[in-house]
């Protein structure tokens, strides 16, 4: 039922007296008989047991191919991938004395059409995959005897080209984690007498510590009759009676609605340090009889913005939330067992997140029972749209109408539920245009809660709507992957959001572009998408599937074939002589993760205008492998995990040395933010510059205010005239007392002349522009000009590319063809279409306003063809988003006097290529990734729960021969980093000197 407001002029008379003798005649008031267990089940891959009649008991019973399946459960954990329709069975009994109650059968969720037969007898019909519904059966049913229920179900057409119902592939609203076919949440019955609660929607308020109870009411019997309604609220594990309310109604045959106001005496708030729920119980006694009796938990909280900050009871709350796919490994879209659902909520807590955004679908009730019970706020996601799909039909608006009713109807009552989150990243007007009328839907279901409208703002910037607001206030909601690489750049970019044009020039960031769309400046910012990725221990995963796995879920079959499909990735690029141990190799990925997550979320941190952040991602799965910091097994991905705990903490600093890499000489900018969520406090600030050898270069105390903010702790300029090699500066904040508080430290590296060497000898460059050149120059190295008669000693290099003229292009043919004579070139530019987030075609689409590629994608991934270097190969984006995607160095002449047998971080933030040479069909790998396809998780024609796309290999240092000679290719940011980083130099020089 849709939720109206109600006025009423009746006096209310509260009294707290004695409910024993209600008690008694209550226990046998409103009796539930679960249906979960063992049922059958008949998989009609053809569709025929429609006009066959599959439905009666007696065909049913004849059919050879029945086999038994367990509810709840999704049906893919009984026949691989199956895709169209399924009969359910099930036989039980129900006590005689339920003859002559009224009873409904009760589904929490069927994916994705429901028919259901009660004893040969037609009962109903249901669409929609993720939410309850419920009939009354007690015609059909037999008390005291064997019943029969038959359930035919038509699940989601994702990976065949079926059609049922009229329904195609893609067409019905999903969860891209897992589209779960089948009967996947329990099933009940539920008998009462013939006046019963339908509906109580709770409206708690603290502002005078009251909770309003808007009562729906059914009567079965065909005259009005008078009844007495009871509401008792209990607290506490002891159940203790806080307040209770009686009156006599007179209940009308169908729906009454009534609107009870109780004020809640010593209210307790609800919040995550005090997750504290109240029971409430809604009784209605017909005569001497209890017709029913209801009951459910609430909490008295608030949640709501003001003055650009989120509030939860009063008090501003900063959100630290991380994003929850809500996939399981033998479950699916259910949860393995409750306690992998405790152990999932219980480490976010830990690692100090305060809310869960559950994506695309909502959480089963047991999950959200645990959410109340231990303490995290959590986002009203509903499954019905997921980037582009489900693929536009004329039913889709209805459909998403359902959803969005259902959804909120099943969970306004929950404490942890504190906003409706309604689309995300919508681009198609069918759904733009649904945007105003869901969230009017959204606030007429639901006065209480926040809503906002699209996460991600991509169709006309997010809209928020305040508690009892049917306006919308402009809410800059971001999300943004910056990668693997958080360097200065990344980190002032996340600075800049919400920040004026003057604001921008005052910092000395004009002109860096903002991450998110349609992002505006002066408005509550808030980061709901935010992080980057690592493998999972792949080794130990394998193992527990192998012990517990269910062998044809596509979680085992996936982790299993990435297992075979790493080690000869490894093997044939080579890079296992820097990595030959998977597992340690997993736990490398896992720190340059939760570096990237750190630093992330310092700079967000550091940024006056943002309200909070959601870290991608909570637990992995699917296609988002590798983006959580717990694996699919609910265990921490090692420092993954640990170092985004750190950047969670109440009192933080983030440090910063700009620029991370220096020419000796060169002043070093270091600077201390600190980030208090707590009362402002004294504090003594260490700061330490030390080798990594622990010998002391400077060293500064302070004492000063550690204020509750943002603040500067300390700046200063660094001299580094006599300094070589790689540096760290280490901060300690403590109290007056030597108690640490907190602490943080950031490596930098200077490099003399000497460490970044001089090349000798004559070097020739072909460019467009001089870039290249100009800086050789500076440097005292001599260039001449390319000639096909020169000396085959003298190195080539290759430049900046773009815009190759014709003349150039005959240029680079030349060049190839003295190599092939014996010498030796440098291609420092490699231009192609992107393979990823980008377009088949030679000309890659530009880029999106958060910096990624568009979503069109070849349907192939073709080998690059080295010989059509540089000017057209095949690049694969690398930067990385929730995809790991980390860059290998091994151990080579390119790389002397820098890390090797090392993945890149730290000294090679600048320089790390964001696009690589896609599994080039020759030559020696020298530095490169190892990742897997995307691509398959963005065909429509692939998309489903069962994961992701087979790894691939890139190359962004390659050593090609070519006949007599040898062309070295790079997709490394060298160009735009010469003179600015030494490691750009140092690399280049490297090149040369090869």
């Amino acid at each position: 039922m849709i939720f109206l407001r109600y006025s009423t002029s009746l006096a209310l008379v509260c009294s707290l007296v004695s409910h024993s003798a209600l008690a008694e005649r209550t226990a046998a008031a409103r009796q539930p008989v679960s249906l979960d267990g063992t049922w059958d089940i008949v998989f009609d891959a053809d569709n025929e047991g429609r006009a066959a009649d599959w439905h009666l008991d007696g065909v049913f019973s004849s059919l050879a191919e029945k086999q038994e399946i367990r509810v709840p459960s999704c049906w893919e954990e009984f026949e691989k991938d199956y895709e169209g329709v399924a009969y359910y069975r099930r036989k039980f009994t129900v006590p005689k004395e339920w003859d002559g109650k009224v009873v409904r059968l009760q589904f929490d969720a069927v994916n994705f059409i429901s028919e259901v037969w009660l004893n040969d007898q037609a009962v109903g019909f249901h669409e929609g995959g993720f939410t309850p519904f419920t009939f009354q059966v007690q015609q059909m049913l037999k008390p005291g005897e064997e019943n029969t229920l038959t359930v035919r179900v038509a699940g989601p057409i994702l990976m065949t080209d079926k059609t049922i119902e009229g329904i195609g592939k893609m067409e019905t609203p999903q969860w891209r984690g897992a589209i779960t076919g089948g009967i996947w949440q329990p099933v009940r019955l539920i008998a009462t007498g013939d006046s019963y609660v339908e509906d109580v929607f709770i409206e708690p308020k603290i502002a005078d510590d009251t909770a309003t109870f808007h009562l729906t009411l059914q009567h079965a019997r065909e005259k009005a009759e008078t009844v007495e309604v009871e509401i008792r609220v209990l607290s506490g594990k002891e159940a203790d009676s806080v307040v209770s309310q009686r009156k006599s109604i007179t209940l009308i045959p169908g729906v009454t609605q009534e609107s009870w106001k109780l004020n809640i005496p010593d209210a307790k708030y609800w919040s995550p340090d005090n997750p504290h729920l109240y029971r409430v119980e809604v009784s209605v006694v017909s005569g001497d009889a209890v017709s029913d009796n209801w009951t459910t938990r609430f909490g008295m909280r608030e949640f709501t913005i003001r003055d650009k900050k989120f509030y939860l009871n009063g008090e501003p709350l900063y959100l630290k939330a991380t994003f929850f796919e809500g996939l399981y490994p033998n479950g699916v879209a259910y949860p393995d067992s409750r306690e992998m659902a405790v152990r999932e909520i219980q480490l976010a807590k830990d690692a100090g997140f305060n809310m869960i955004r559950p994506w695309r679908k909502p959480p089963p009730p047991m999950w959200l029972d645990l959410a109340d019970e231990m303490g995290v706020l959590t986002v009203g996601s509903l499954a019905i749209e997921c980037m582009d799909f489900p693929v536009e039909s004329a039913r889709l608006p209805g459909w998403v109408a359902n959803e969005v009713r259902q959804s909120i109807l099943r969970d306004r009552n929950r404490a942890c539920v504190v906003q409706w989150e309604l689309f995300n990243e919508i681009k198609r007007p069918v759904l733009m245009q649904l945007l105003r009328p869901m969230a009017m839907l959204a606030r007429q279901l639901d006065p209480t809660r926040l809503i906002l409208d699209e996460s991600g703002g991509w169709a006309q910037g997010a809209n928020m709507y305040l508690p009892y607001e049917s306006e919308p206030m402009k809410f800059n909601d971001v999300h943004f992957y910056p990668g693997g690489q958080v360097n200065q750049t990344q980190y002032d970019r996340l600075l800049l959001i919400g920040k004026t044009e003057e604001e921008q020039k005052a910092m000395g960031l004009a002109g860096l572009e903002i991450p998110g769309k349609n992002v505006q400046p002066n408005l509550m910012s808030y980061l709901s998408e935010l992080g980057y990725a690592s493998w999972p221990d792949i080794v130990g995963n394998n193992a527990m599937f192998r012990e517990r796995g269910n062998p044809i879920l596509p979680a085992t079959v996936t982790t299993t074939n990435l297992e075979k499909q790493l080690n000869h990735a490894f093997q044939r690029t080579g890079f296992d002589k820097a990595f030959p141990d998977l597992q340690a190799y997993c736990m490398e990925e896992q720190r340059i993760h939760g570096i990237a997550n750190k630093r992330m979320i310092e700079a967000t941190r550091a940024n006056r205008e943002i309200s909070g952040y959601c870290i991608h991602a909570l637990t992995d799965g699917d296609w988002i492998l590798g983006a959580a910091i717990l694996d699919l097994w609910r265990y921490p991905k090692t420092l993954a995990y640990e170092m985004t705990k750190q950047a969670n903490q109440q009192q933080i600093v983030s440090v910063r040395v700009l620029p991370r890499n220096l020419y000796a000489g060169q002043q070093a900018k270091v600077s201390v933010t600190g980030i208090n969520e707590l009362q402002s406090t004294q504090a003594v600030v260490a700061v330490r510059v030390e080798s990594l050898d622990g010998d002391t270069v400077f060293t500064e105390t302070l004492t000063k205010e550690f204020p509750c903010g943002i603040s500067d702790l300390y700046t200063d300029l660094l001299k580094t005239d006599s300094m070589s090699g790689s540096y760290r500066v280490r901060v300690d904040v403590k109290d007056p007392s030597g108690r640490l508080i907190t602490s943080n430290e950031r490596a930098f590296d200077v490099f003399t002349r000497e460490r970044i060497g001089t090349p000798t000898g004559q070097v020739s460059v072909v460019e467009i522009g001089n870039t290249v050149s100009s800086h050789l120059k500076r440097n005292g190295i001599e260039t001449i000009p390319f000639s096909t008669e020169m000396d085959l000693s003298c190195p080539v290099v290759i430049g900046a590319i773009t815009k190759a003229t014709p003349d150039f292009r005959k240029t680079v043919g030349e060049v190839k063809e003295f190599v092939r004579r014996g010498g030796y070139a440098i291609c420092l530019d490699v231009a192609g279409p992107s393979l990823t987030w980008g377009a088949p075609n030679p000309e890659p689409k530009p880029k999106d306003d958060d910096g990624s590629w568009s979503w069109v994608v070849p349907r192939v991934l073709a080998d690059s063809d080295v010989d059509q270097l540089p000017l057209s190969g095949k690049l694969y984006t690398t930067q990385g988003n929730y995809t790991s995607r980390n860059h290998i160095v091994t151990d080579h002449p390119v790389f002397d006097g820098l890390p090797t047998n090392v993945l890149m971080s730290g000294v090679y933030e600048n320089v790390c290529a964001s696009e690589s040479i896609c599994r080039p069909d020759r030559g020696q790998y020298i530095s490169g990734v190892i990742t897997y396809d995307q691509q398959k998780n963005m065909d429509s024609s692939l998309r489903h729960y069962n994961g992701i796309g087979d790894v691939l290999w890139a190359a962004n240092v390659l050593l090609v021969t070519e006949g007599d000679g040898k062309i070295l290719y790079s997709t490394l940011r060298i160009l735009e980093n010469l003179g600015k980083d030494p490691v750009a130099d140092k690399l280049l020089y490297n090149m040369i000197s090869l």
